[in-house]
């Protein structure tokens, strides 16, 4: 989500594992399913504009498209790549904590802030606060939000050849000293 260049990263991610071995990640799905940040940014939206990311550029919603990270293991060189969705739930203790959670750690949140004086993060706030209020329930508040989980796997190196063949070389642990 938030690297310069996914690809690249990716790519990087995949060349450090050994064969055989794992790679996961998550990414959130699209903003209208994860309220636990849209109250905040729709509150924000209410005294300030707040530009959209650029898609191709570093955020939190870069990767939610369905197929995008799988695209991008594949692409690394990753098998056996399956993503799926996860329901997942911010809880807090208050609104009140939900607020300072998300003005104070959500980089979306806490650049918009910087643009609006005292009395319009007051009114944000309390716009904030009182729609997370929403979903209190048992003294938490319990914000869902949908996030998706992608795994792969690297290739062992016998796998890459006809038949599985013998390696070229053997592993490490095997090496003539």
């Amino acid at each position: 989500m938030f690297f310069p260049d996914v690809a690249k990263a990716t790519a990087e991610f995949a060349r450090a594992l050994k064969p055989g071995g794992g790679l996961c990640s998550s990414v959130w799905v699209k903003p209208e399913e994860n309220p636990w940040t849209t109250i905040a940014m729709q509150a924000i939206a209410t005294e300030t504009v707040v530009a959209p990311p650029d898609r191709d550029g570093p955020n939190m919603f870069r990767c939610a498209a369905p197929g995008y990270v799988s695209t991008l293991y594949e692409g690394a060189g990753l098998r056996d790549v399956v993503e799926w969705d996860v329901d997942v739930e911010l809880v807090t203790r208050s609104p009140e904590q939900y607020w300072e959670m998300i003005s104070e750690h959500v980089s979306l949140a806490v650049a918009a802030l910087q643009q609006v004086d005292g009395p319009a993060r007051e009114r944000i706030r309390a716009n904030a606060i009182a729609k997370v209020s929403a979903f209190e329930k048992d003294g938490k508040v319990r914000v869902p939000g949908v996030a998706r989980c992608i795994v792969g796997t690297k290739q062992d190196a016998s796998s890459t050849r006809p038949g599985g063949g013998a390696r070229a070389h053997p592993p490490r642990s095997e090496s003539r000293r």
